[in-house]
């Protein structure tokens, strides 16, 4: 079976590992191929035990109903054997957990439209750190590296931790220079501020990346991403138009929050990442700004490329 698996398929099973589950339109539009071609191989991947797939529905984005794609225990170790896997790679398998899948897949779409930055303007790069990283699979595997700990003072020895959506770098290769996002995919379930300070409501993710942004602990990623990094900003992308205003109600309270962009998902599936659909700070009063600034901004509808 081995010899039957070409660099093409290698590189959509490392998607599926990338991303823990995909669409057909997901691997369509990553690997710049037709639906035809990748429900071929799929439906090949599926009888050789690679990969299962699952119906799901999406009440956004392309589509309503349609297949995850999600990579088996052959299929792990085939990407073991080939050395895109370390041994520590662990995939969760069942998932049976509906709630978290329109969540990971609204993870997943915002990753490939950013993927679509650097393919229409050849001038800026993206590298990206999802949860489900291959790179990720090295050092304590107990500890995601995408984990972060704060204590609620100085002083304090109770500690709550967060782990992003994801994050990423954007560089401009003409001017060299470089920015670092870390990303929250928001679907309207936390609550915004809980009464009794809970560690899991947003108002404390807030407080969180103000202490991440005040300590500079987020230069740990110039080790990670090889590059110098000067500040961060936090991308909220949320489910509604709704969501958001009630974010930018709560952040606008919280200052700094400059730091903080938000934009709905419904904008991004119309427009791109990359055009001005971004609100600065929670000030939705505010002209929209794009995260590549006014010059470098563009628009992109990625669902036009399937094909």
């Amino acid at each position: 079976m081995a010899g039957r698996i070409t660099v093409a398929d290698t590189a959509i099973l490392s998607y599926i590992a990338e991303y823990k589950f995909l669409t057909v339109k997901q691997i369509a539009v990553l690997t710049q191929r037709s639906l035809q071609v990748i429900r071929r191989r799929l439906r090949f991947f599926e009888d050789e035990s690679l990969v299962v797939m699952q119906e799901r529905g999406f009440g956004k984005g392309p589509g309503r109903r349609e297949n995850i794609i999600i990579l088996i225990e052959p299929g792990i170790e085939l990407l073991r054997d080939k050395g895109i896997l370390s041994e520590n790679a662990a995939y969760v398998i069942d998932k049976r957990l509906d709630f978290t899948i329109d969540h990971d897949l609204l993870v997943n779409w915002f990753f490939i439209h950013l993927i679509q930055i650097g393919r229409e303007k050849p001038c800026l790069s993206t590298k990206q750190l999802t949860v489900s990283s291959h790179n990720l699979k090295q050092g304590d595997v107990d500890k995601p590296l995408l984990m972060e700990r704060f204590s609620s003072n100085e002083s304090s020895e109770n500690y709550h931790s967060m782990i992003p959506d994801g994050v990423f770098i954007i560089t401009d290769k003409e001017s060299e220079k470089t920015l670092l996002f870390f990303l929250e995919v928001d679907m309207g379930t936390e609550t915004l501020v809980n009464t009794k300070q809970s560690p899991n409501d947003i108002r404390q993710k807030i407080i969180n990346y103000q202490a991440l942004f005040r300590t500079g602990r987020y230069r740990r990623y110039e080790k990670i991403f090889k590059d110098r990094l000067n500040g961060f900003r936090l991308l909220f992308l949320s489910n509604t138009p709704a969501r958001l205003r009630a974010l930018c109600r709560l952040f606008r309270e919280m200052p700094p929050t400059d730091f903080i962009w938000l934009a709905d998902q419904d904008q991004m599936f119309s427009n791109g990442l990359s055009a001005e659909i971004w609100v600065r700070g929670g000030k939705d009063n505010e002209k929209l700004q794009s995260i590549l600034g006014h010059k470098l901004s563009f628009k992109i509808t990625v669902t036009d490329k399937i094909r």
